[in-house]
This record gives structure tokens, sequence and C-alpha cells, in this order.
């Protein structure tokens, strides 16, 4: 019970860190026009009274398209993850007046965007490090940033490294480690709010990707089909010829799969027939099967912490001796708590022609009338009243129990000391 409690302490601990954790996905995810906790209201607000003018864009293409060939313009990317690679590529292209942030990129979006910086994290919560460099945003002070750590190494150029490796810049790219100084909810906390905007109002214009769900690889172009050669027959629709109907080549060997535009082959196209792509995984959010997950785990560690009570029981030694009078009293007092009198008088029953049968030398699986019968013919006694005493019942009464106990014990001993005498 003390490992299984644990483990459901730390089930639960779990679970609710997940769901507590905001969800990209979620339409007020460090959204500008959102009120809620993990939205970005309050931001958008503060860069607008500094004069930051804000252009919200809900796709990639949008953004890129929006930077234009103009003045400098910071570019905020929210949900990195949600980023086609193909589009994170681009952005790392951008020209250098184009000062593009990342909140929280993961080591696969680093990767995507093509930089040599290896990223350790994720931190159970984000903490608050010291700037440690001398930038301008740096005289925020102590920010929530360190949830993700960027080590830049040997980098060709040198990179603006502060809050711990959490907040690092190499070439047009800013890497934030996490979201909370972009947060409503954590703006007050340390110098979130002082931090984020200092990041976000260098330039008069700020392009906002406000993008929430997982964005699908751009078509690829489609090449121009070549016109026909006039001297090659046409086949006639009319013939007998199996042009259509046998998908072989010329050499009499079936032709291969065509690839769909996703890469895939036709007939093993995906059409969210997996769990994936399935609708009912896309209905809920990662935290409710996460959640699932960890309840089946904490699951079958309480089974398992169960095991040993589940099935027939298993004798086994006591871990310390224990006096035999303190057996019997403490068994007595169980069957007593029960009212259990017929129990009791059945075991000492038991007790007694077991002895009787050990003292006449009878087989162990002798029957209650040949022990009687025996009993009655060395002590003259009447074999009924001898019968009744080592297998009768007894009446709802405690004073009735206690004096049939008392006849059988007298019983064995006038046997064993071959003694004759009047049992009442």
């Amino acid at each position: 019970m003390p490992f299984a409690l644990v483990l459901v302490l730390v089930a639960l601990t779990v679970i609710v860190h997940a769901v507590q954790q905001p969800d990209p996905t979620d339409a007020s995810f460090l959204s500008p026009t959102s009120t809620a906790g993990d939205g970005a209201r309050r931001l958008a607000d503060d860069l607008t009274r500094d004069g930051v003018r804000i252009d919200v864009r809900s796709t990639s293409p949008e953004a890129i398209e929006a930077v234009g060939d103009g003045d400098a313009v910071t570019l905020l990317v929210t949900t990195p993850e949600l980023v086609n690679p193909y589009y994170l590529e681009r952005l790392a292209l951008l020209p250098p007046r184009v000062r593009v942030v990342l909140v929280a990129p993961g080591a696969g979006e680093v990767y995507a965007a093509g930089l040599d910086v290896v990223v350790t994290g994720p931190r159970w919560t984000a903490a608050a490090p010291q700037p440690g460099c001398t930038e301008d945003f740096a005289q925020a002070g102590p920010a929530a940033t360190l949830r993700w750590r960027y080590d830049t190494g040997d980098f060709r150029s040198e990179p603006v490294r502060c809050y711990s490796d959490s907040v690092v810049e190499v070439k047009n790219l800013t890497m934030v480690g996490a979201a909370d100084p972009f947060r409503n909810d954590r703006a007050d906390e340390y110098g979130n709010r002082a931090l984020a905007v200092s990041l976000l109002s260098r330039y008069g214009r700020l392009i906002w990707l406000d993008l929430h769900e997982r964005e699908k690889a751009p078509p690829e172009p489609t090449a121009p089909t070549a016109e026909p050669d006039p001297a090659e027959p046409t086949p006639d629709p009319d013939s007998t010829e199996p042009w259509d109907d046998d998908p072989s080549n010329d050499n009499g060997e079936p032709a291969p799969a065509t690839e769909d535009p996703s890469g895939q082959p036709a007939e093993q196209s995906d059409d969210g027939g997996g769990v994936a792509g399935s609708p009912l995984a896309q209905a809920f959010p990662p935290a409710v099967w996460a959640t699932l997950a960890l309840l089946l785990l904490a699951g079958i560690a309480l089974a398992l912490a169960s095991a040993r009570r589940l099935g027939t029981p298993v004798a086994e030694p006591l871990p310390v001796q224990v006096r035999a009078a303190e057996t019997v009293r403490g068994l007595g007092g169980l069957y007593r708590r029960a009212r259990a009198r017929g129990t009791s008088l059945a075991t000492v029953q038991a007790a007694a022609r077991t002895r009787l049968m050990v003292h006449f030398g009878m087989p162990a699986d002798s029957t209650v009338d040949e022990v009687a019968h025996r009993v009655a013919t060395q002590t003259g006694l009447q074999e009924n009243e001898v019968r009744h005493l080592l297998g009768g019942g007894v009446e709802d009464s405690d004073e009735e129990l206690a004096r049939a106990a008392s006849d059988v014990q007298r019983l064995v001993r006038t046997v064993i000391s071959n003694e004759r005498g009047d049992l009442t």
C-alpha cells in the first residue's frame, strides 16, 4: 500500500501538471486578442501603446509574404512546433532586417531552421535566471525564460546568449526558452512583461503569427505535361489491346505503384485510417490522451502492488514467534466477537478426538461413532452420551459452551488416566 499510494500521488501530480500546461492548439494560446490566462492581450496592448503596429497573420506563408521589401520588421512565431519545417527553413533565410522571434522552440524546430544548436529540456517549470548579458532587452532583469536551453557551442558568428542560454540570438533568429513572458497570467512575474515588450518593440512594425493548427507541407510544383508526339501511334479506345487492363510494363513485370502528392504509394496513402490521423485522435487535445495513458499506468502499478492479495490465500511463516497461550487467547477473542460458539466447540471436540485416537492407536480417519464406541467400552459410559460430547452442537449461550467444553476435557482426562467417574 505505501508504494501504491506513492505511485498514485506521482500519477496525479503528473496528470495535473499535464492538464495545466497550455495547449498550443487552443485558440487562446498567445493570441493577441485573447484575455485568457494563456493569451497575450496584455502584451499586445503594451506594444500598441508604445507605438508598435501589429499585423496579425494566421499562416506562415501569409506572415512571410507580409514581410515585404520595406523597413525592418519583427516576426513573432508563437507556436513554432506547429509550423511546417519547410517554412521554418524559409524563416531562417529571411534578410537581416527581419528579426524572427521563436517562442520555446524544441530540438526539432531548431534543426528544421538549419541551426547547429544543441537544445536541452524542457524543465518541469520555467526558471527565472539573471540576464547575464548587456543587451537592451536584458535591462528587464530576471525573467521566467529557462525551460528550454540553447547551446550554440562554437558557432561561426558570435551569438547573443542571455538568461543562462535560454534567450539566444543567432543570425536573424531569437529563441526564447519559455512562453511565460508573453502570457497574460505571467506578465507581472519577475521581469516578464518588460522582457517581452523589449524583444518585440525593436522596430515599429510587428508581424504576429497566430497559428493554432499544424501546417501541411506546401504543394509541390507540378511538372509541365509533355506534348504528344504525332509520330507515335495513338491507342484506339475500341481496340482489344490490353493497354488499360494490364498493369504490366514492357518487360511483363507489374508496373510500380504511383505516388500521391504526399509521397506515399497510392494504394497505401493514409486517408485518416491510422491512429494519428483518425478523427477520434484529433477530436481531443493531447492532454486528454496523456491523462488516459497516465491513468492506465497508475492502474497497472496498483495491480502490481496488490498482486499478493490476488488469488487464493498463501500460507506464510510468522515473522516472529508467538506463545501458544497468546494465540489461543487471540483466536478465542475472534470467535467470541463473531459469536461463533458452534465453531469454538467444534475446535475443542476435534482436538479431543485426535488425542483419543492417538491414545487408542486408531487410524486418523476414524469416525465419531468409532471413537465413541471405543471410549464407551473402556469407561462404561453410554455410547450416545459420549457421541454427543465428541460431536454434538451447542445452544446459543456462552454458559452452555463453557459447560460443554469442560465436559469434553473431563472425558479426555478420564480416558487417558483410565479412571472411571461420573461426568456429572
